[in-house]
Formats: structure tokens, sequence, C-alpha cells
């Protein structure tokens, strides 16, 4: 027997997705958490950068601090908007703009 006008068994349960932050070039950002799987990525966790460009879901960014991969040293890194956390600035110091350094406590 059919049912006309039964309500919609829920299938799965809705996924929740943080949205990424509204980036532009020149932005100052902090890499969340460890970006990969490989040695090298492990040196990033929690590091800070500038974003260079963007092109579509890629972000380019100019690291604060060098890093090694593969016995090379690189300044720049591609990553993911959701890799991404948006650094605020806190203040200046004559014409340098100061940023906090402190972890954000967010879920993600």
């Amino acid at each position: 027997m059919a049912m006309y006008d039964a309500p919609a068994i829920p299938t799965r349960r809705p996924v929740d997705h943080q949205q990424p932050p509204q980036l532009r070039p020149g932005d100052h950002v902090r890499i969340r958490g460890v970006p990969g799987d490989m040695p090298a990525h492990a040196q990033l966790e929690g590091a800070f950068g500038r974003v260079a460009r963007i092109a579509g879901a890629s972000v380019v960014l100019e690291m604060d601090e060098p890093y090694t991969a593969g016995g090379l040293t690189h300044r720049q890194y591609f990553a993911s908007p959701y890799q991404l956390v948006k650094v605020e600035s806190v203040g200046r110091m004559g014409a340098r703009e100061l940023f906090d350094d402190e972890p954000q406590d967010d879920a993600g």
C-alpha cells in the first residue's frame, strides 16, 4: 500500500561545515592544525603567513618562517582556505602591524 504525502525519512544527519574565512591578498593567516601527513608538514603546525594570491580553492602563502621539505628551504606554501584562520591586527608599532599570535580556541 502506497503512502501518499508521507513525511520524508531522513537518511543521514546534516553535515555541518565550518565556513572558510574570506581572505584577500595581504591578509595575515595561521595554519590550523597539521596541514598534511608528510613529516615536513609537522613543522607547519600553527605557522603564520601572509596571503600572496588566491585562485579558486587554492591560497598561496608567503610564510613568516621558512620551512624545510625535501631537503630544500621554502617560503611559499599552497593551502586550502579551510586550513587557514585569519589573524586580526591588534595594533601598530610605528609603521608595522602587530598580530595576535595566541592560538584561537575554536571548534575545529
